[in-house]
């Protein structure tokens, strides 16, 4: 509350009206209504499982996998985020992820933080390509050539940076777990998802991210258990009905086009600031269609209803003073450029030195936004001019801002907060804490790689 009430502040000190104010606070509640449909979804779901004893049988669904627990883990952790992100993003692996590695037994801050640090990687490409085609190609008409540059150098980029992360995460799990014993195989896990995704990038972005799941699931379920190995899948059976309808929309365009139909609230309080619902997109809906099969098909008692909605209003009490500090600095810019522009601005004052912290925007703008595309709408205009002004490659620098809003995403509060309530977990900042450090130093190594590649163009 103290951090609103200074941006609160702030955002008059910027000269902005009245207007202005309560336009963005009716955008950051429509925000946080979108958010909290996922958690409910999630929560309802979960709830509706574990009545029914499914959550305890996943949990041990993989025991005849491998015998270590980290490595099911990192195989879940890994594959299990990159799926949810592609086929759904807006926060849906940290509502689903994080829930099911601490049914499994494993620590729920590491649970959460792990799975945040590893999503930075897959949302880069997040729901069917999304962050680059919509927060990148439309808003700056980019050709699909220049697409199909900009995200195979992200993700190769990505990949890279992902193992500086992967080994600030066998530190982490060593300090919140055990020490990890098998890091070479859990390498060559990551490997199996590396290499494909990155293929898939200069092939078809948009599906590089589901397309690199489904082949790591594959080749690691055959590497792990040989012929001895068995694996129960009838306990996931719901999460993988979940995942086709999430994917239905991806697959048809006038399906997609019919659940598009969005609640728009225009020229809100007269400021100019428009915001909507999507409903039907939600993944709200899947969540509780298949909670309610779940809960017939067991004959659950009770659908749990109380339990998801008293978790959902502490939620919205910490969640909704974040969302509207986003949109305050966000639309601070009545008379002059916005607390967010003034950021950009600053950054780009530093010549050649730009490249080594353009990835910084990225991340600055999916911690404050709490969104991939929407950091890339909001920054991306500004690696744009930057690009102009300094004459440093557009196609590079777009790059960046990629992995850099990709990487976000584990420090942003929108998501530590969604994962963190739906996994009970009531300290939000140690999750933070976790991930500050990792965050910000893969976000200074992609910059210097990305200088590396400028300076042999």
């Amino acid at each position: 509350m103290i951090g609103f009430a200074v941006t609160s502040v702030l955002f008059f000190y910027w000269e902005a009206s009245f207007s202005h104010f309560m336009g963005s606070m009716g955008v950051a509640f429509l925000t946080t209504v979108n958010i909290l449909m996922i958690v409910f979804g999630a929560l309802f779901l979960y709830n509706i499982m574990q009545g029914a004893g499914l959550i305890s049988q996943i949990s041990h669904s993989l025991d005849n996998l491998h015998p270590s627990k980290e490595i099911r883990f990192f195989l879940l952790a890994i594959c299990l985020t990159a799926f949810f992100e592609g086929v759904a993003g807006f926060g849906t692996p940290g509502a689903i992820v994080p829930l099911l590695l601490i049914a499994m037994g494993f620590n729920a801050v590491l649970s959460v933080a792990v799975v945040l640090l590893f999503d930075g990687l897959f949302a880069i490409f997040g729901a069917v390509g999304t962050p680059i085609l919509i927060g990148l190609q439309l808003p700056l008409e980019l050709t699909n050539p220049q697409v199909q540059q900009i995200g195979f150098t992200a993700a190769v980029i990505g990949v890279i940076v992902q193992f500086f992360i992967l080994f600030a995460v066998f530190r982490m799990f060593a300090q919140l777990q055990d020490p990890v014993q098998h890091k070479r195989k859990i390498i060559l896990l990551f490997a199996f998802f590396a290499l494909p995704f990155c293929l898939f990038a200069w092939l078809v972005p948009d599906l590089a991210t589901v397309l690199a799941a489904i082949v790591m699931l594959v080749l690691s379920v055959f590497y792990l258990k040989g012929d001895k190995g068995k694996i129960n899948l009838r306990p996931w059976l719901p999460y993988g009905i979940l995942a086709i309808l999430l994917l239905l929309p991806k697959l048809f365009t006038a399906l997609n086009r019919w659940i598009g139909w969005d609640l728009t609230f225009s020229d809100m309080f007269g400021s100019g600031l428009n915001a909507s619902i999507k409903p039907l997109q939600s993944p709200l809906i899947p969540f509780i269609m298949v909670g309610i099969g779940v809960a017939l098909y067991k004959k659950n008692k009770s659908f749990y209803l109380a339990k998801s909605s008293v978790k959902l209003w502490q939620v919205f009490v910490i969640l909704f003073p974040s969302v509207a500090i986003a949109q305050l600095m966000i639309n601070s810019g009545v008379h002059q450029p916005s607390m967010i522009n003034n950021i950009a601005d600053l950054l780009s004052n530093l010549g050649s030195g730009y490249t080594l912290l353009s990835p910084l925007l990225g991340i600055t703008g999916a911690f404050i936004t709490g969104s991939t595309t929407i950091s890339n709408v909001v920054f991306g205009p500004s690696q744009l001019e930057a690009a102009g002004l300094l004459n440093l490659d557009l196609n590079i620098l777009l790059a960046l801002q990629l992995n850099g809003a990709g990487i976000g995403n584990a420090i942003c509060l929108f998501n530590i907060i969604a994962a963190a309530s739906v996994a009970n977990l009531k300290d939000y900042k140690e999750v933070l804490v976790l991930n500050m450090a990792p965050t910000l130093l893969a976000g200074l190594f992609a910059g210097v790689l990305g200088w590396c590649v400028i300076q042999m163009l």
